[in-house]
């Protein structure tokens, strides 16, 4: 009799189970419940993934990820870009070693046009001279070089401002350059009246070079640049280096190639 009574509860117990299941099959789906399905399976429309769709898609319109236009490439360093045919430099820090990676790094890639932005207070006046040379080298190679400032280019970075190919040097109207005498700085120097007058000589020399040099792309004479930062900086805005002294071709435009 007990063996009866077992045999029945356990048949009435699977016979539960079978009702139970087929009852939860045949009930359809609430369409919130099928929307938090979707949600959590993340498939995606197009290719049917669902654990790796969102690499390569956004939520929820599952459009492609913008993926940036030079994303293939690597960069000497990361003041350099190309974007179609133009080459970027942006020039903080007067360090010639990376504006000739740079150079060396364009040559490679099929460009023409070169932009130089420049936002810099300057730096040493040998770096700023082996840069200028490097830019007339590519400049004899056939590449136009375009030189803009937003913000400012002072003593090292204004020479380098200056040595844009000419009608493609650009400075906002607000922006501001810098011009000034050389300075040296020496710490618990001892010296003579003999190591002053050698040193005044070296720098009446570099002096007159660098004011040589920037009469040749601007309108005033190197005496009038000479009067100009004697005991003192000489300071212009966008708007001055074009109308007044013929620094500056116009304001910086977008290069599309």
């Amino acid at each position: 009799m007990k063996k009866f009574f077992i045999i029945l509860i356990t048949v009435l117990l699977v016979g539960f189970s079978i009702a139970s299941a087929e009852n939860y099959e045949s009930t359809p789906a609430t369409d919130g419940e099928c929307k938090k399905s979707e949600e959590k399976k993340q498939e995606c429309p197009f290719t049917k993934m669902q654990e790796k769709c969102l690499y390569c898609h956004t939520v929820p319109s599952f459009a492609l990820k913008e993926v940036a236009p030079d994303a293939t490439l690597s960069y000497p360093n990361s003041n350099t870009k190309i974007i179609g045919k133009v080459g970027y430099y942006f020039l903080e820090d007067i360090d010639a070693d990376r504006v000739r990676a740079f150079f060396e790094y364009i040559s490679w890639h099929d460009v023409d046009h070169i932009v130089i932005e420049i936002q810099s207070p300057g730096g040493s006046l040998f770096n700023a001279w082996r840069i200028v040379g490097l830019m007339d080298y590519w400049k004899s190679k056939g590449y136009v070089i375009e030189t803009r400032v937003h913000g400012f280019a002072a003593s090292a970075g204004f020479l380098i401002f200056a040595n844009g190919s000419l009608g493609h040097r650009f400075a906002s109207k607000t922006c501001e350059l810098m011009w000034h005498e050389l300075t040296t700085f020496k710490f618990f120097a001892i010296e003579g009246p003999s190591d002053k007058e050698d040193e005044a000589r070296t720098l009446r020399h570099l002096q007159t070079t660098a004011n040589t040099w920037l009469a040749a792309r601007s309108k005033l004479s190197a005496e009038e640049w000479d009067k100009r930062i004697r005991k003192k900086e000489w300071w212009c805005n966008g708007k001055q280096a074009k109308d007044e002294y013929g620094l500056s071709d116009g304001e910086p435009i977008e290069v599309v190639k």
